[in-house]
């Protein structure tokens, strides 16, 4: 009888290996809803790169910010100076939600408006190096499609402890994104670990949240997973610097989904020699930027 105990234990315990906690089903729904979310990556419609200078925006061929065709010809004249941005608008748009307004100057790094017309939505977008006016269209044509992100089999095996060494001073980086620009982040340190037996280490940035952000690649890229690698979020150390690395949580990144995106290329310390086949797999739908293209 003991013995039979002893058997069922054993077969248990490997039978709920390929089980998904509840946690990794509410997280694979979230990341849906949030692609699909008013703020996701899914209903972007346009990134219009700015600097210094003035610019003819709307529908109109020949405008220096080409709208969809649905908004008005001539919908604005725009004035970049430095960290001011102005908008005079030729017909009444909403700010922020609430307000109708036909003009507006305001410094971008310290006030995050938003302008709206009809389903259209507008805002100065600073990411990942890019300074850029990014359009939404909340009724994107595509919104409506089957959509589906694939995902390797969950495993508890891809959840990996690892020690966090935190640099003496945070180290300084010149990152690249993928429509070939550069930014500078700073890195706080290293995360060490060992998967299947060999030793890594990544290195991650601060997220807005606080959690580490890690953009890295392994040896699925270009094949099942995305060629430019994947994003991960990790929370931060314990009081003894240990962390929590669950690869079942590596995430596409936006430009998988639409080319009006703002991505950070891993760097040459996270691209990792060997396969993570854990996590998302590739996209191979449509692009949703390709309605607007």
């Amino acid at each position: 009888m003991k013995l039979k105990i002893v058997f069922f234990v054993i077969l248990m315990s490997f039978s709920c290996e390929d089980i998904i906690p509840l946690e990794h089903l509410d997280w694979q729904k979230k990341r849906r809803e949030d692609l699909f979310a008013d703020d996701g990556y899914l209903n972007i419609a346009g990134l219009f790169p700015i600097q210094n200078g003035s610019y003819s925006m709307g529908s109109k061929e020949g405008s220096d910010i080409k709208l969809p065709a649905a908004m008005p010809l001539s919908l604005a004249e725009v004035l970049v100076k430095d960290s001011i941005i102005s908008f005079n608008f030729f017909s009444t748009v909403i700010l922020n939600d609430s307000i109708e307004t036909n003009s507006l100057s305001y410094n971008y790094f310290k006030n995050k408006n938003s302008f709206s017309q009809g389903n259209f939505v507008w805002f100065v977008h600073l990411d990942s190096g890019v300074k850029a006016i990014r359009l939404r269209d909340l009724k994107h044509p595509l919104l409506t499609m089957d959509f589906e992100v694939d995902f390797f089999p969950y495993s508890s095996s891809n959840i990996i402890s690892g020690h966090f060494e935190k640099y003496q001073l945070p180290k300084v980086v010149n990152f690249s994104n993928f429509l070939g620009g550069n930014f500078i982040d700073s890195i706080p340190g290293k995360i060490h670990f060992k998967y299947r037996g060999k030793s890594y280490s990544l290195e991650p940035t601060i997220s807005g949240s606080g959690k580490f952000f890690i953009a890295f690649g392994d040896k699925t890229n270009g094949k099942e997973t995305y060629g430019g690698g994947r994003y991960l979020y990790v929370m931060p150390e314990d009081s003894l610097g240990n962390v929590t690395i669950d690869f079942n949580k590596s995430l596409n990144p936006p430009c998988v989904f639409s080319t009006f995106t703002t991505c950070p290329v891993p760097s040459s310390e996270n691209i990792m020699d060997v396969k993570i086949e854990s996590g998302e797999k590739n996209y191979d739908g449509l692009l949703f930027s390709s309605v607007y293209q």
